[in-house]
């Protein structure tokens, strides 16, 4: 009853918007730290300013050129595949409530991608939220990506082969970016997924961007079993590792599509970067910047089963 209570509260737009199925959840009434997100879409914060979910399902096997990517909700954004080869695949997830994922092998001309370039154009702020399955990256992993190859208008997210995660609001001038200390290869190692989240402000000031791993910051603050352990800069970005404000304003990114896995033709942005080897699952993206509180609580429900 707690849990017909607690949607019945929610706008009815949100719960057609998510799909929840609460045939599917559980509640184990523990209290703190108890597993209800039976159902994926169950229990994510701020649903009213979610601007795309997708689960990355499909038949287990070769992804097929020009197929489609259904979004998680109705009326939200597709993607399509661009497929030179056969190097992105569907398999069942080890994760048993995210059902299938997509795994790639690092081969830049494929790619899944918005089926409309004005998909999650001009966003007055940022959560990407995403669980990855991959080694330590032996070169630069473009985990996203809608720019026009760093020149002057969209956003990236890179996790460079030092450990850190770099993410970057393309300026007409100066790009906004601030770099993580470095994550240790031991913890990643440690576990077969990881949940990956950044979030941006909307500002121009390098602190409005913030890296999640595994539900909380990374930001040095001293011992960290995630963190290298040395981090020499750390003092002077707030606990990460470099930080740079943007400036010339922002340009509309509305002509580029969104992109996973996968780097464009006609892209050499700094840092270089190649497409993900590796596994992706759960991709959610918000037009706002989730606070930790609310990352915390969407780890712990995603990762409960």
């Amino acid at each position: 009853m707690r849990i017909w209570a607690l949607i019945s509260l929610l706008p009815f737009a949100a719960q057609a918007q998510l799909g929840l199925q609460t045939g599917a959840m559980q509640d184990s009434g523990s209290g703190a730290g108890r597993c209800v997100a039976a159902y994926r879409s169950a229990w994510i914060p701020q649903n009213n300013f979610i601007s795309a979910i997708w689960h990355l399902d499909g038949t287990v096997g070769a992804v097929a050129n020009a197929s489609v990517l259904p979004s998680g909700f109705t009326g939200g954004p597709t993607l399509t595949a661009t497929m030179a080869g056969s190097n992105l695949s569907y398999a069942n997830s080890s994760v048993s409530i995210f059902r299938q994922m997509i795994t790639g092998n690092g081969n830049a001309n494929d790619i899944i991608k918005t089926t409309n370039t004005t998909d999650l154009a001009d966003l007055p702020g940022l959560t990407v939220s995403m669980w990855v399955n991959m080694s330590f990256p032996a070169s630069n992993q473009r985990l996203f990506y809608k720019s026009d190859n760093n020149s002057s208008r969209g956003y990236f997210f890179v996790f460079r082969t030092d450990g850190s995660l770099d993410f970057r609001k393309v300026h007409g001038s100066t790009n906004m970016e601030r770099q993580s200390c470095p994550l240790s290869s031991t913890y990643w190692a440690s576990k077969t997924w990881h949940h990956l989240v950044v979030t941006w402000d909307g500002t121009s000031t390098y602190t409005g961007i913030k890296y999640y791993l595994d539900g909380t910051e990374v930001v040095h603050t001293g011992s960290d079993p995630r963190l290298t352990g040395t981090c020499t800069n750390q003092a002077s970005y707030g606990g990460y590792a470099t930080g740079a404000n943007g400036t010339g304003g922002f340009n509309s990114d509305s002509g580029y599509p969104f992109i996973l896995f996968g780097v464009p033709a006609s892209s050499s942005s700094n840092p270089t970067s190649a497409s993900l080897t590796g596994s992706m699952d759960e991709v959610v993206i918000w037009n706002k910047a989730l606070t930790g509180a609310e990352v915390s609580t969407l780890y712990k429900h995603q990762k409960c089963n």
